[in-house]
């Protein structure tokens, strides 16, 4: 057996793009038949990105291959369009256009599409992108959650929590006994979609997957840039941006248990410091020369300060005291 990497598995998508025995799927909602785009050549310059392409992250590298490639060989895949009066609105192949254009073509192979609404762009783009085998894992999880926001028919705003929910309900009751009969219909599509999409099962998606989209913005461009893995940005994600930005740059060496290690030390000592500058904050307002300086003060800012000692008392010993109305 080589030491190479494992094949992907490679998604079955004919599930969501096919008409199946009850009408459509809601991939295609609004065809009587699937979609068959022509394909053409058509200039680069009458093509748009989109600002919601699946795809956001272009390292350098890996675009200047690309473009060499190109050069040789041409664009071997063409990209996904949507006609539009005077032009063509980018579906899929943000990559390839960037390449093409750098490697000084001046039209590429597309496939071309017409007629559809935003909610289908959205769903075709999710399912071009999501077969790409060097797709990253935060923009591959918001394809997939566009996939699903779509056949579900939820907004994509509600489906994470909806997606949680649904997983507690069924590590609690295996069986769905206790769930209605809406959220037993919701659940099944879920496992249908999932098998389609050789993504293995949807309860693992929840709780290792779902995670990846909350992490704060310098760990979330770290992961789609590819410079550090998703499983260690969410080990990253308990420190404060100061601290996990230097931590950050060793990641890609370090493996995830030493990383774990590492910022379960550094929590720590941050505690530490926290708990040891409370202390010496409140040994400073116990002083005697505290006291002094508060009977030097007026008698309106000697009261304030007596009010705000014993809000910050109260606070402390978690009995906060009323605010004088």
């Amino acid at each position: 057996m080589s030491g190479g990497r494992k094949p992907r598995p490679t998604p079955n998508l004919s599930a969501l793009t096919s008409p199946s025995n009850t009408g459509p799927s809601l991939l295609i909602s609004g065809f009587t038949d699937t979609p068959q785009p022509a394909v053409e050549d058509v200039p680069v310059e009458q093509i748009t990105p989109r600002a919601t392409q699946p795809r956001r992250s272009f390292p350098e590298a890996a675009l200047e291959q690309l473009a060499a490639s190109i050069r040789t060989h041409g664009v071997l895949q063409p990209l996904a369009v949507l006609e539009r009066p005077g032009g063509y609105d980018l579906i899929a192949g943000e990559r390839r256009l960037r390449a093409a254009k750098r490697a000084g073509l001046t039209r590429v192979p597309v496939k071309v599409f017409k007629g559809l609404n935003e909610a289908q762009v959205r769903q075709l783009a999710a399912v071009e992108n999501l077969q790409r085998e060097d797709l990253n894992p935060v923009d591959e999880t918001d394809a997939i959650m566009d996939i699903l926001a779509a056949e579900l028919a939820l907004p994509r705003e509600e489906l994470s929590g909806r997606l949680e929910r649904w997983k507690t309900l069924r590590m609690k009751d295996p069986a769905l006994g206790r769930a209605t009969e809406e959220e037993r219909a919701q659940i099944a599509r879920l496992e249908e979609l999932f098998r389609s999409l050789s993504k293995g099962d949807w309860t693992s998606f929840v709780a290792n997957r779902l995670p990846i989209l909350r992490l704060p913005t310098d760990l979330l461009e770290a992961v789609r840039s590819g410079a550090v893995e998703y499983t260690k940005a969410v080990a990253l994600r308990r420190l404060p941006e100061a601290e996990r930005a230097a931590l950050l740059a060793e990641a890609g060496t370090q493996s995830l248990q030493a990383l774990r290690k590492e910022v379960a030390r550094r929590t720590a000592a941050l505690d530490a410091q926290s708990e040891s500058d409370v202390t010496a904050l409140w040994e400073t307002l116990r002083s005697p020369a505290m006291k002094r300086r508060l009977e030097q003060l007026p008698e309106n800012e000697q009261a304030r300060a007596r009010a705000l000692l014993g809000e910050l008392s109260g606070l402390l010993q978690g009995s906060p005291a009323p605010t004088k109305r």
